[in-house]
């Protein structure tokens, strides 16, 4: 259950922004706060509030393409419903149909498609306590200063759990940030369809808002590859992990499906054509203590 405080909500997030500004800075993707109300007192439980919020924000700013922008917004309380409205709106491509995002929170999100983007809707119950209808004197830019631990905790977290392909990362790295971000942001929507079969390389393209010929130039440039032989290597990579992880302990058959291959005889030719093994060979080691 928990507890419910009775604060300010407006801070709080302008807060949870502030404090996710240096990921968002780190992914070039612009963020910005905006309120209907300076003040805006409600009784809530932080708990539940801050913890889907953050991740949901979190993913949406990994999932926005370089150089475009999400907007956190907040509005009045609703007393008839004791909830209140939070909006995290991003341009740039369509996410609503991004599975990691919409089960990001349980209950109370809405998905809107906009024309160049996505607004995501969290009902957050509030049990309001009264609100204030003076407009925010602010541009909606930020400048933080200092920022919460807690939120300097899940940069770090999320930072390591968007690196799945980290030699690639690093390589891209040393020709510029901005090539090294790029290719996080190609490796987590990947990571998030690898299970689809059906995830081509026309899905990605639209994933990064670019076109084929793009994605093709900016992926080769980087790794050498073809966007399609990246999401092959990307696949594979993923299921050597599995295969060697030895608190899983899953199957050749259980591997070729969880990362996408919808034949286990082409995933064996692929994987041993990548590695020079055959995958059995690796359920075998993981066995051997």
């Amino acid at each position: 259950m928990g507890f419910h405080v009775t604060a300010d909500l407006v801070p709080l997030f302008r807060g949870l922004v502030t404090g996710l500004q240096p990921y968002a800075a780190a992914q070039e993707v612009g963020l910005v706060f905006e309120s209907e109300v300076s003040h805006l007192q409600a009784s809530y439980n932080p708990e539940e509030t801050l913890s889907e919020i953050t991740v949901l924000l979190s993913r949406v700013i990994t999932y926005t393409p370089q150089s475009y922008q999400v907007t956190v917004s907040i509005g009045q309380c609703n007393e008839h419903t004791g909830r209140c409205l939070l909006a995290i709106e991003n341009t740039g491509v369509d996410l609503s149909k991004l599975g990691e995002l919409l089960s990001s929170v349980k209950n109370g999100l809405l998905v809107e498609r906009k024309k160049s983007g996505t607004r995501f809707t969290v009902s957050i119950p509030t049990n309001a306590q009264g609100s204030f209808l003076k407009k925010e004197d602010t541009n909606g830019t930020l400048l933080p200063k200092k920022y919460p631990n807690y939120y300097a905790a899940v940069v770090k977290r999320l930072t390591t759990h968007f690196s799945n392909t980290g030699n690639m990362v690093k390589a891209a790295e040393q020709k510029s940030s901005t090539e090294g971000v790029f290719l996080k942001k190609v490796n987590a929507v990947i990571q998030s369809h690898i299970s689809n079969p059906d995830f081509k390389v026309d899905t990605l393209a639209d994933a990064m808002a670019l076109s084929r010929t793009q994605l093709f130039r900016k992926i080769k440039a980087l790794t050498q590859m073809s966007p399609q032989r990246y999401l092959r290597f990307t696949r594979l990579e993923k299921a050597k992990g599995l295969l060697q992880a030895k608190d899983k302990e899953m199957n050749v058959s259980e591997v070729c499906y969880e990362v996408g291959f919808a034949s286990k005889s082409h995933f064996t030719r692929s994987f041993q054509k990548e590695f020079g093994f055959n995958p059995s060979d690796f359920v075998k080691s993981r066995n051997v203590t």
